[in-house]
């Protein structure tokens, strides 16, 4: 792995032209003295719908208002974009990134009471390629008095971050692979695979649920996952929903209760990428030792999902697979595309006015900069399912 930081190889400034798609309509300008802003004014014949570009992986998106929002890249960079106009933010801590697209930054969230404190965190693979949260102050589009809250020696290929209330939140550890070997998610002493939660200052909650083996709570809220890369929780229900990666197959929306073995991989309606069966146990002796999906797709629809919303009780999320933008309705038990072959759908959320914002990466095997690295993007797109 490579560390990725503020990278200074890559270019400062990026312009959008004209032409029928925002891939095909990137320039990079290389010549000295230009601003760090990424200037992304609509022009005639742009891909309708595009707030910012010239991106590599964006993975998360939190929402300030209407017109303004940060998002974090996997380059190990967080932007600011306020009314058309984003911004790098300096300050932030040190990230490693692997030659193609692991690592770096995973999300970037808003504390509850942001509008008071102007707390803002993140989750990101550190210097040390070991998971991390930090927060800081966000003021005046500054970053200060950044600290770590959070910090495990071991590597997260996904996180997300999300809040049950003002004083605890959850953060998604992910893992890849086949059958994970120990240290894994059945591995109560590890942190991969598992849903934590976390006081808003890092400290273990001391209602948090006491597991097998242990003498009083620890961080790990569930276990058994295998990459949980979408979270939300309601507030209404105080229902705490995650969507997660199976390997070849497999994916699955779960309601998340304190305490629960999710089953991975003891169990899974996937297969290994040899095409052999994940394991031996059966789908009744997993429904009797660990918790199933509320929803799962098999081999067949493959989706890789990545960032989830719920709003008019249906669940939007990317199919990083697919390149597409789903909806579930959990009532029909029905999956259908609202955007197709948009491009990998890192993360969806909803704006004030009920619009919705997704981060679209770059394509897979690049370099921030390199060729092809620089088609990450951030699209608008109105209620009714269409970009604009």
């Amino acid at each position: 792995m490579s560390s990725a930081g503020s990278p200074t190889d890559r270019t400062d400034c990026v312009r959008r032209t004209s032409g029928r798609s925002v891939v095909a309509g990137l320039c990079v300008l290389l010549t000295a003295g230009c601003s760090s802003d990424l200037l992304v004014n609509p022009e005639p014949g742009d891909e309708p719908g595009v707030l910012a570009v010239g991106l590599w992986i964006p993975a998360g998106i939190a929402v300030i208002g209407e017109e303004e929002f940060l998002f974090g890249d996997r380059s190990g960079e967080l932007f600011h974009y306020v009314n058309g106009v984003v911004t790098r933010i300096d300050g932030m801590p040190q990230s490693r990134t692997s030659d193609h697209y692991w690592g770096g930054f995973l999300d970037v969230s808003l504390h509850p009471e942001f509008s008071q404190n102007r707390l803002v965190y993140i989750a990101y693979v550190d210097a040390n390629a070991g998971l991390a949260v930090a927060r800081f102050e966000f003021r005046d589009g500054r970053a200060t008095d950044l600290d770590v809250v959070f910090r495990s020696r071991e590597f997260s290929i996904g996180s997300r971050i999300v809040w049950e209330n003002g004083r605890h939140f959850f953060l998604s550890f992910g893992v890849g692979g086949d059958p994970y070997p120990a240290p894994g998610p059945q591995d109560l002493g590890s942190d991969v695979g598992k849903i934590h939660r976390l006081d808003a200052d890092g400290r273990v909650p001391t209602d948090n649920p006491v597991l097998p083996g242990a003498s009083g709570p620890t961080s790990i809220w569930s276990y058994g996952h295998r990459n949980p890369q979408g979270l939300f929780f309601d507030p209404v229900e105080r229902t705490l929903y995650a969507t997660e990666h199976g390997p070849l197959g497999g994916d699955e929306l779960n309601v998340i209760e304190p305490g629960r073995n999710y089953g991975w991989p003891l169990f899974s309606y996937g297969l290994n990428y040899d095409n052999t069966p994940v394991s031996g146990m059966t789908e009744a002796e997993a429904r009797a030792s660990t918790i199933l999906p509320m929803k799962f797709w098999g081999p067949a629809f493959r989706v890789a999902p990545s960032g989830l919303l719920m709003r008019d009780g249906a669940f939007l999320f990317g199919a990083l697979y697919s390149s597409d933008l789903l909806r579930y309705h959990p009532a029909t038990g029905v999956t259908e595309v609202v955007l197709r072959n948009v491009g990998r759908v890192r993360d969806v959320v909803r704006l004030p006015s009920g619009a919705i914002l997704i981060s679209v990466g770059g394509r897979l095997g690049t370099r921030p900069g390199g060729a092809g690295g620089s088609e990450g993007r951030i699209l608008r797109v109105l209620s009714s399912g269409v970009i604009g």
